[in-house]
């Protein structure tokens, strides 16, 4: 388990995926910064890490770079905070790291005479002491982003690593979908309330009309169904490094059988620790 005081320096080649790796580790709960400059470590590394471990990317294109001034900076802020610092070297193949250039058009910052195989070899020949030093080298040749975030997590875990967020939403049909759902269900198969005097002007949030649509011979099917649905796709959206999941429930009128559904299936992702927030469209309008 990661600890909160942790300083992440993540080094290695160019274009072996250091910005990509800072995005993964701040969607995991990290702060970070990338395109650090070595000699500005004690400046932006605060000696006080209070609330999440720090992840910094460091720039080897500075002036001030080399093997010594990174251990002694290395060295000092270990001296004033007392705290782990961890070394993630990445690094890549030459043939995909010329391919990558290649794709990406930019130049390699590392000088070679116009010779883009050159200025790598020079680069890993300059970085190469760190690789010896590193706590964790990660050789990023043939992974996915989500391949490396999975790695990254398994090197990484963090107690409080976000979870996928999800909005459960209501609304009505007659008015029109919500734009931006990501799985739509139409609720119009059960039995409306609306057609029944005393639950006419009640919604699906209401004892009363709970009752009704519970005692509905198609609904126990559908929970379960739908249950067992989320509790698949949930865990694999999250695996794939989604973020946000956004699932909307459909009626007529917006006001009873989607609303029931929806709170059904909010209550049972509350139950199971999830990060979930309800909308009813038309209720709050």
């Amino acid at each position: 388990m990661v600890h909160k005081h942790e300083l992440i320096l993540v080094i290695g080649q160019s274009g072996a995926g250091r910005t990509t790796v800072i995005h993964i580790l701040d969607d995991q709960g990290f702060d970070t910064l990338d395109n650090v400059p070595v000699h500005l470590i004690p400046q932006v590394a605060s000696t006080d890490l209070v609330d999440k471990p720090l992840a910094i990317g460091l720039d080897l294109r500075s002036k001030s770079f080399s093997f010594q001034n990174l251990m002694k900076e290395i060295n000092n802020w270990k001296t004033l905070s007392k705290s782990r610092v961890v070394i993630l070297f990445l690094e890549c193949s030459l043939e995909i790291l010329i391919k990558r250039f290649s794709l990406s058009r930019r130049p390699h910052p590392v000088p070679g005479e116009n010779n883009l195989e050159l200025s790598i070899k020079r680069e890993l020949k300059l970085i190469a002491p760190l690789r010896e030093k590193a706590d964790f080298v990660l050789d990023t040749s043939n992974t996915s982003p989500n391949e490396l975030r999975l790695k990254l997590g398994s090197i990484f875990p963090l107690a409080n690593n976000r979870n996928i967020q999800i909005m459960v939403q209501s609304f009505s049909f007659r008015i029109g979908s919500p734009t931006g759902i990501d799985m739509i269900f139409d609720c119009r198969f059960l039995k409306n309330p609306n057609w029944v005097e005393d639950l006419k002007n009640l919604n699906g949030t209401d004892e009363a009309v709970k009752d009704y649509l519970n005692r509905d011979k198609s609904w126990a099917p559908f929970r379960k169904n739908l249950l067992q649905m989320v509790s698949i796709i949930i865990p694999a959206f999250e695996r794939e490094g989604k973020s946000y999941l956004s699932i909307g429930f459909g009626c007529t009128g917006g006001q009873h059988r989607s609303v029931f559904v929806a709170d059904q299936l909010c209550n049972y992702l509350l139950d199971k620790n999830c990060d979930v927030k309800i909308l009813h469209t038309n209720l709050q309008k």
